[in-house]
């Protein structure tokens, strides 16, 4: 049987699900835009000058969505570094607290930090991973510390009196 001959044909939204009669088919010059080529065998067929790609509506409708997510993520961006700069720079508190809310700070830069590293090397669902167990962790060790240290205040409170 020949290979298939599309060369030059509107095809658009046309199915090819699973055919695989398609082996070394011609759709050279083709319109294949929504085109569904799921399953199928199309070894050695030609797809030069055809057209493919996304209408203008799912296009602009990406881009709106892409700016949209954008800014969001630096809405919630400016939130966490606002949050960090109070933590790290905000002298109303007493002595203690401070130096307390100074670690809180370091360590959520640096939570943030490994978190943009993991993500880029390892993907979003791994830097996901790690920036909750880091925090549950950090979390933990804080209140135990300050249970420690409530604990610690209470007995020379106790002591004292």
């Amino acid at each position: 049987m020949p290979p298939q001959d599309y060369s030059g044909q509107n095809l658009r939204g046309r199915s090819f699900k699973n055919r695989t009669d398609l082996i070394g088919a011609n759709f050279s010059g083709a319109d294949i835009r929504s085109a569904d080529f799921s399953g199928a065998n199309l070894t050695g067929a030609n797809f030069s000058h055809a057209k493919a790609g996304l209408q203008k509506r799912w296009a602009i409708f990406l881009v709106v969505v892409s700016w949209l997510l954008s800014g969001i993520s630096g809405f919630f961006s400016s939130f966490a570094g606002v949050i960090v700069a109070i933590l790290l720079f905000d002298s109303s508190k007493n002595h203690l607290n401070q130096i307390s809310y100074h670690i809180a700070g370091l360590g959520a830069i640096v939570i943030i930090v490994i978190f943009f590293l993991v993500t880029i090397r390892q993907g979003i669902q791994a830097g996901f991973a790690f920036a909750v167990a880091f925090a549950v962790a950090f979390a933990v060790v804080f209140a135990v510390v300050g249970a420690g240290a409530v604990a610690a205040a209470a007995a020379a409170a106790a002591a004292a009196a």
